[in-house]
């Protein structure tokens, strides 16, 4: 499933590709459902004719500001990639990807494609996505994440910590992978309740989850630069391996897997306490 940094990986693409500044022509919605707000003729209308004026990322979410005939007032393109999903800049004579659900046609003969093979993507268009947006806490990168709003969040909690970190009130962007990456990095078992982490720990946690991001995010800029202009979408950028018979990089021992709160979670029973 894409997470913080796949979705920050195709902000970047997309910028990279030139999508601020064209304008939309109009759009071929394969699969209706995937359209959230408003009605689906409605988001293809209000679509049509909008100029991109930024791209930007909140949590797991691409907001699309968009202008309308020279004004840079007008509605937000949220696109919320699902569990399989991908965005292409390609040009219209392309040929298209079985997996592409959505083509959004742009100004200068290319299309803005969306692969989404599972079909759990979600599409919006809405004056304010504040009123679409479920609610999210700071983002890692942010100075407003701090140790102490970590730490309050951590409070009273039995749940846990693995599966405290996936609520995105908690740490906007987390998902399985970096969530297991993170707690593996910093030594602290998944399935310890939240409540019970020393600061020492909860300092170490939340400085891993930045290194698991960061490090992440610096091989996706290497493989854009590296593979362009169709860089892949998802890479396995963590250090724990995540199969079945795999072996603890640090002590050589057995990676288990379990289920917390019904995702599948590993790590390593013996360096993670």
């Amino acid at each position: 499933m894409p997470e913080l940094p796949e979705v920050e990986n195709t902000r970047r693409y997309l910028i990279e590709a030139g999508l601020p500044g064209r304008t939309f022509t109009g759009a071929d919605v394969g699969w209706a459902k995937t359209v959230k707000k408003p009605s689906l003729e409605d988001f293809v209308l209000g679509l049509t004719g909008g100029t991109v004026q930024e791209v930007t990322r909140r949590g797991k979410y691409l907001l699309f500001k968009l202008g309308h005939q020279g004004s840079d007032t007008g509605p937000t393109l949220v696109i919320h990639l699902g569990m399989t999903g991908g965005l292409r800049i390609q040009p219209a004579k392309q040929p298209v990807h079985s997996m592409v659900r959505h083509r959004f046609f742009l100004d200068d003969e290319t299309e803005l494609r969306f692969q989404d093979g599972r079909k759990f993507g979600k599409l919006w268009l809405a004056d304010n996505p504040n009123d679409i947006l479920p609610p999210l806490s700071p983002d890692p990168f942010s100075e407003e994440f701090t140790l102490k709003s970590f730490r309050d969040h951590l409070k009273g909690r039995s749940a846990p910590i693995k599966a405290v970190l996936l609520e995105q009130s908690i740490v906007s962007g987390m998902g399985n992978l970096y969530a297991d990456e993170s707690l593996f990095l910093a030594g602290i078992s998944p399935v310890r309740p939240a409540s019970k982490l020393t600061v020492k720990e909860a300092t170490r946690l939340k400085d891993c989850m930045i290194f698991a991001f960061t490090s992440a995010l610096e091989q996706y800029d290497r493989s854009r630069s590296e593979q362009w202009p169709d860089p892949p979408m998802g890479l396995s950028s963590w250090s724990i391996p995540r199969e079945k018979n795999g072996l603890c990089p640090n002590c050589g021992g057995p990676i288990s897997i379990i289920r917390v709160r019904a995702r599948g979670t590993c790590f390593c029973p013996k360096c993670q306490r």
